[in-house]
Protein backbone atom coordinates (compact mmCIF):
# COMPACT_ATOMS: atom_id res chain seq x y z
CA UNK A 1 0.00 0.00 0.00
CA UNK A 2 1.39 3.36 -0.95
CA UNK A 3 1.64 6.07 1.69
CA UNK A 4 -0.10 9.35 0.98
CA UNK A 5 2.39 12.15 0.90
CA UNK A 6 1.34 15.74 1.67
CA UNK A 7 3.27 18.60 0.27
CA UNK A 8 4.71 21.20 2.59
CA UNK A 9 2.38 23.86 1.17
CA UNK A 10 -0.73 21.76 1.96
CA UNK A 11 0.38 21.21 5.54
CA UNK A 12 0.99 24.91 6.00
CA UNK A 13 -2.47 25.65 4.62
CA UNK A 14 -4.17 23.16 6.93
CA UNK A 15 -2.34 24.55 9.93
CA UNK A 16 -3.36 28.07 8.93
CA UNK A 17 -7.04 27.10 8.62
CA UNK A 18 -6.89 25.34 11.97
CA UNK A 19 -5.30 28.37 13.59
CA UNK A 20 -7.93 30.68 12.11
CA UNK A 21 -10.73 28.42 13.36
CA UNK A 22 -9.19 28.34 16.84
CA UNK A 23 -8.77 32.10 16.86
CA UNK A 24 -12.37 32.60 15.71
CA UNK A 25 -13.59 30.22 18.37
CA UNK A 26 -11.60 31.98 21.10
CA UNK A 27 -12.78 35.43 20.03
CA UNK A 28 -16.40 34.34 20.13
CA UNK A 29 -15.81 32.56 23.41
CA UNK A 30 -14.47 35.69 25.05
CA UNK A 31 -17.38 37.62 23.52
CA UNK A 32 -19.71 35.11 25.20
CA UNK A 33 -20.99 33.98 21.79
CA UNK A 34 -21.69 30.30 21.47
CA UNK A 35 -20.93 29.48 17.85
CA UNK A 36 -22.46 26.03 18.21
CA UNK A 37 -25.80 27.26 19.54
CA UNK A 38 -28.67 27.79 17.10
CA UNK A 39 -30.02 31.37 17.41
CA UNK A 40 -32.55 33.69 15.81
CA UNK A 41 -31.62 37.13 14.52
CA UNK A 42 -33.70 40.20 15.42
CA UNK A 43 -33.18 43.84 14.48
CA UNK A 44 -33.66 46.73 16.90
CA UNK A 45 -34.02 50.38 15.92
CA UNK A 46 -32.44 53.06 18.12
CA UNK A 47 -32.06 56.82 17.80
CA UNK A 48 -28.94 56.66 19.98
CA UNK A 49 -27.10 53.67 21.39
CA UNK A 50 -24.80 55.61 23.75
CA UNK A 51 -21.71 53.56 24.62
CA UNK A 52 -23.14 50.22 23.50
CA UNK A 53 -20.58 48.05 21.68
CA UNK A 54 -20.70 44.94 19.54
CA UNK A 55 -21.11 41.62 21.42
CA UNK A 56 -22.90 43.40 24.31
CA UNK A 57 -25.13 40.96 26.23
CA UNK A 58 -28.91 40.81 25.82
CA UNK A 59 -31.09 40.05 28.86
CA UNK A 60 -34.71 39.06 29.33
CA UNK A 61 -36.04 39.17 32.90
CA UNK A 62 -32.45 39.21 34.21
CA UNK A 63 -31.32 36.15 32.24
CA UNK A 64 -28.79 36.39 29.44
CA UNK A 65 -30.36 35.14 26.21
CA UNK A 66 -28.02 36.46 23.52
CA UNK A 67 -25.57 39.07 22.25
CA UNK A 68 -25.34 42.00 19.89
CA UNK A 69 -23.98 40.58 16.65
CA UNK A 70 -23.91 43.69 14.43
CA UNK A 71 -24.30 47.49 14.59
CA UNK A 72 -25.41 49.42 11.50
CA UNK A 73 -25.71 53.19 11.11
CA UNK A 74 -27.88 54.63 8.34
CA UNK A 75 -26.12 57.82 7.26
CA UNK A 76 -28.42 58.54 4.33
CA UNK A 77 -32.02 57.94 5.39
CA UNK A 78 -33.08 58.61 8.97
CA UNK A 79 -29.90 58.82 11.06
CA UNK A 80 -31.03 55.79 13.04
CA UNK A 81 -28.86 53.02 14.43
CA UNK A 82 -29.85 49.42 13.76
CA UNK A 83 -28.68 46.57 15.93
CA UNK A 84 -28.77 42.92 15.10
CA UNK A 85 -29.08 40.65 18.11
CA UNK A 86 -28.71 36.90 18.26
CA UNK A 87 -31.21 35.35 20.70
CA UNK A 88 -31.72 31.76 21.67
CA UNK A 89 -33.96 30.04 19.15
CA UNK A 90 -36.38 28.59 21.69
CA UNK A 91 -37.57 32.00 22.91
CA UNK A 92 -40.84 33.48 21.71
CA UNK A 93 -40.97 37.29 21.86
CA UNK A 94 -44.43 39.00 21.84
CA UNK A 95 -45.05 41.63 19.16
CA UNK A 96 -45.51 44.51 21.63
CA UNK A 97 -42.08 43.92 23.19
CA UNK A 98 -39.34 46.53 23.00
CA UNK A 99 -35.64 46.83 23.83
CA UNK A 100 -33.97 49.16 26.33
CA UNK A 101 -30.26 50.07 26.53
CA UNK A 102 -29.14 50.11 30.17
CA UNK A 103 -25.93 51.93 31.11
CA UNK A 104 -23.93 50.71 34.10
CA UNK A 105 -22.35 53.04 36.65
CA UNK A 106 -18.95 51.40 36.27
CA UNK A 107 -19.08 51.58 32.48
CA UNK A 108 -20.48 49.34 29.77
CA UNK A 109 -23.99 48.94 28.38
CA UNK A 110 -26.41 46.07 28.02
CA UNK A 111 -29.72 45.48 26.26
CA UNK A 112 -32.85 44.47 28.13
CA UNK A 113 -35.84 43.19 26.17
CA UNK A 114 -39.09 44.11 27.91
CA UNK A 115 -41.63 41.46 27.00
CA UNK A 116 -45.12 42.55 26.02
CA UNK A 117 -48.46 40.83 26.59
CA UNK A 118 -49.49 40.18 23.00
CA UNK A 119 -50.36 36.62 21.99
CA UNK A 120 -48.61 37.08 18.65
CA UNK A 121 -44.83 36.72 18.46
CA UNK A 122 -42.17 38.54 16.48
CA UNK A 123 -40.81 36.57 13.55
CA UNK A 124 -37.03 36.12 13.34
CA UNK A 125 -35.47 38.99 11.41
CA UNK A 126 -38.28 41.41 12.31
CA UNK A 127 -37.70 44.93 13.70
CA UNK A 128 -38.25 45.99 17.33
CA UNK A 129 -38.31 49.50 18.79
CA UNK A 130 -35.56 50.51 21.17
CA UNK A 131 -34.86 53.27 23.68
CA UNK A 132 -32.20 54.29 26.19
CA UNK A 133 -33.00 53.83 29.87
CA UNK A 134 -32.82 56.97 31.98
CA UNK A 135 -30.68 55.90 34.87
CA UNK A 136 -28.50 57.33 37.59
CA UNK A 137 -25.75 58.32 35.16
CA UNK A 138 -28.16 60.48 33.18
CA UNK A 139 -29.33 62.18 36.34
CA UNK A 140 -25.72 62.79 37.34
CA UNK A 141 -24.99 64.25 33.89
CA UNK A 142 -27.90 66.66 34.31
CA UNK A 143 -26.54 67.75 37.69
CA UNK A 144 -23.01 68.43 36.44
CA UNK A 145 -23.72 72.05 35.28
CA UNK A 146 -25.30 72.85 38.62
CA UNK A 147 -22.35 71.30 40.44
CA UNK A 148 -19.90 73.35 38.36
CA UNK A 149 -21.86 76.52 39.21
CA UNK A 150 -21.68 75.65 42.93
CA UNK A 151 -17.92 75.01 42.98
CA UNK A 152 -16.90 78.71 43.39
CA UNK A 153 -19.33 79.07 46.28
CA UNK A 154 -18.01 75.89 47.88
CA UNK A 155 -14.45 77.21 47.47
CA UNK A 156 -15.40 80.49 49.16
CA UNK A 157 -17.11 78.60 51.96
CA UNK A 158 -14.04 76.43 52.51
CA UNK A 159 -11.83 79.54 52.63
CA UNK A 160 -14.14 81.10 55.23
CA UNK A 161 -14.19 77.86 57.17
CA UNK A 162 -10.41 77.71 57.22
CA UNK A 163 -10.32 81.26 58.56
CA UNK A 164 -12.81 80.37 61.28
CA UNK A 165 -10.91 77.22 62.25
CA UNK A 166 -7.64 79.17 62.47
CA UNK A 167 -9.23 81.73 64.81
CA UNK A 168 -7.84 81.36 68.40
CA UNK A 169 -11.34 81.92 69.74
CA UNK A 170 -12.31 78.50 68.41
CA UNK A 171 -9.60 76.85 70.51
CA UNK A 172 -10.72 78.82 73.57
CA UNK A 173 -14.29 77.79 72.93
CA UNK A 174 -13.25 74.16 72.60
CA UNK A 175 -11.32 74.41 75.88
CA UNK A 176 -14.36 75.95 77.55
CA UNK A 177 -16.51 73.17 76.16
CA UNK A 178 -14.07 70.61 77.51
CA UNK A 179 -14.19 72.24 80.95
CA UNK A 180 -17.96 72.43 80.79
CA UNK A 181 -18.11 68.77 79.82
CA UNK A 182 -15.97 67.84 82.83
CA UNK A 183 -18.24 69.90 85.10
CA UNK A 184 -21.29 68.26 83.59
CA UNK A 185 -19.75 64.85 84.22
CA UNK A 186 -19.14 65.80 87.86
CA UNK A 187 -22.68 67.15 88.16
CA UNK A 188 -24.02 64.02 86.53
CA UNK A 189 -22.13 61.88 89.04
CA UNK A 190 -23.59 63.96 91.88
CA UNK A 191 -27.09 63.67 90.47
CA UNK A 192 -26.60 59.96 90.05
CA UNK A 193 -25.58 59.70 93.70
CA UNK A 194 -28.63 61.73 94.73
CA UNK A 195 -30.92 59.57 92.64
CA UNK A 196 -29.43 56.34 93.99
CA UNK A 197 -28.99 57.31 97.68
CA UNK A 198 -30.70 60.51 98.79
CA UNK A 199 -33.97 60.23 96.89
CA UNK A 200 -34.76 56.69 98.14
CA UNK A 201 -33.94 57.82 101.70
CA UNK A 202 -36.16 60.87 101.30
CA UNK A 203 -38.93 58.69 99.91
CA UNK A 204 -38.64 56.42 102.94
CA UNK A 205 -38.95 59.45 105.22
CA UNK A 206 -41.95 60.71 103.29
CA UNK A 207 -43.59 57.29 103.55
CA UNK A 208 -42.88 57.24 107.30
CA UNK A 209 -44.30 60.78 107.66
CA UNK A 210 -47.35 59.70 105.74
CA UNK A 211 -47.82 56.78 108.13
CA UNK A 212 -47.48 59.15 111.12
CA UNK A 213 -49.99 61.54 109.57
CA UNK A 214 -52.38 58.65 109.08
CA UNK A 215 -51.97 57.70 112.75
CA UNK A 216 -52.53 61.31 113.88
CA UNK A 217 -55.52 61.53 111.59
CA UNK A 218 -56.97 58.36 113.09
CA UNK A 219 -56.35 59.74 116.61
CA UNK A 220 -57.95 63.05 115.68
CA UNK A 221 -60.92 61.10 114.41
CA UNK A 222 -61.30 59.60 117.91
CA UNK A 223 -61.35 63.00 119.70
CA UNK A 224 -64.75 64.09 121.12
CA UNK A 225 -64.97 67.48 119.49
CA UNK A 226 -68.51 68.14 120.72
CA UNK A 227 -67.52 67.93 124.42
CA UNK A 228 -64.50 70.19 123.76
CA UNK A 229 -66.67 72.71 121.98
CA UNK A 230 -69.23 72.58 124.83
CA UNK A 231 -66.44 73.20 127.40
CA UNK A 232 -65.12 76.12 125.36
CA UNK A 233 -68.62 77.60 125.13
CA UNK A 234 -69.08 77.28 128.92
CA UNK A 235 -65.68 78.93 129.56
CA UNK A 236 -66.53 81.76 127.17
CA UNK A 237 -69.87 82.26 128.95
CA UNK A 238 -68.11 82.48 132.33
CA UNK A 239 -65.59 84.96 130.95
CA UNK A 240 -68.43 87.00 129.49
CA UNK A 241 -70.26 87.02 132.88
CA UNK A 242 -67.09 88.12 134.71
CA UNK A 243 -66.49 90.88 132.17
CA UNK A 244 -70.11 92.06 132.53
CA UNK A 245 -69.85 92.10 136.32
CA UNK A 246 -66.62 94.10 136.18
CA UNK A 247 -68.15 96.59 133.78
CA UNK A 248 -71.24 96.97 135.97
CA UNK A 249 -69.19 97.31 139.21
CA UNK A 250 -70.64 94.25 140.87
CA UNK A 251 -68.65 92.43 143.52
CA UNK A 252 -65.37 93.41 145.12
CA UNK A 253 -63.37 93.48 141.89
CA UNK A 254 -66.07 95.52 140.19
CA UNK A 255 -66.23 97.99 143.04
CA UNK A 256 -62.45 98.38 142.98
CA UNK A 257 -62.62 99.11 139.27
CA UNK A 258 -65.59 101.48 139.49
CA UNK A 259 -64.98 103.29 142.90
CA UNK A 260 -62.04 105.73 143.07
CA UNK A 261 -62.16 106.11 146.90
CA UNK A 262 -59.70 103.26 147.49
CA UNK A 263 -57.31 104.79 144.96
CA UNK A 264 -57.53 108.20 146.67
CA UNK A 265 -56.87 106.75 150.15
CA UNK A 266 -53.97 104.68 148.91
CA UNK A 267 -52.50 107.74 147.23
CA UNK A 268 -52.80 109.78 150.49
CA UNK A 269 -51.27 106.94 152.50
CA UNK A 270 -48.29 106.83 150.12
CA UNK A 271 -47.81 110.57 150.49
CA UNK A 272 -47.91 110.35 154.31
CA UNK A 273 -45.41 107.46 154.32
CA UNK A 274 -43.12 109.45 152.06
CA UNK A 275 -43.26 112.49 154.41
CA UNK A 276 -42.58 110.27 157.42
CA UNK A 277 -39.53 108.73 155.80
CA UNK A 278 -38.16 112.13 154.85
CA UNK A 279 -38.64 113.45 158.42
CA UNK A 280 -37.01 110.30 159.79
CA UNK A 281 -33.96 110.91 157.64
CA UNK A 282 -33.73 114.56 158.71
CA UNK A 283 -34.51 114.14 162.48
CA UNK A 284 -33.69 110.63 163.49
CA UNK A 285 -33.30 111.65 167.18
CA UNK A 286 -36.99 112.31 167.43
CA UNK A 287 -37.73 108.68 166.89
CA UNK A 288 -34.64 106.79 168.14
CA UNK A 289 -32.75 107.33 171.49
CA UNK A 290 -29.34 105.79 172.27
CA UNK A 291 -27.47 105.81 175.66
CA UNK A 292 -24.12 104.23 176.45
CA UNK A 293 -24.64 104.30 180.25
CA UNK A 294 -28.14 103.17 180.26
CA UNK A 295 -31.45 104.78 180.01
CA UNK A 296 -31.95 107.88 182.10
CA UNK A 297 -34.91 107.94 184.28
CA UNK A 298 -37.21 110.75 183.50
CA UNK A 299 -38.06 113.11 186.19
CA UNK A 300 -41.54 113.05 187.40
Amino acid sequence: MKKIKFSRELLVGLLGLTAMFVIYFLINFFKSIDIFEDTNKYRIEFANIGELTNSAPVYINGCKVGNVSAIEYNFNESELVYLTVSIEKGLRIPQDSYAVISNKLMGGSTIKIVLGKSSNTIAPGAMMKGEIETGAMDEVSKMIPQIEAMLPKVDAMLTSLNGIVANPAINNTLNNLETLTAQLNTTSAGLDKIVKNDIPEALDKVIKLEDDLLKVSSQLGEVDYQSIIASLEASLNNIQQITTALNEGSGTAGMLLKDSTLYTKLNETCKAATSLLEDLKENPKRYVHFSIFGKKEQKK
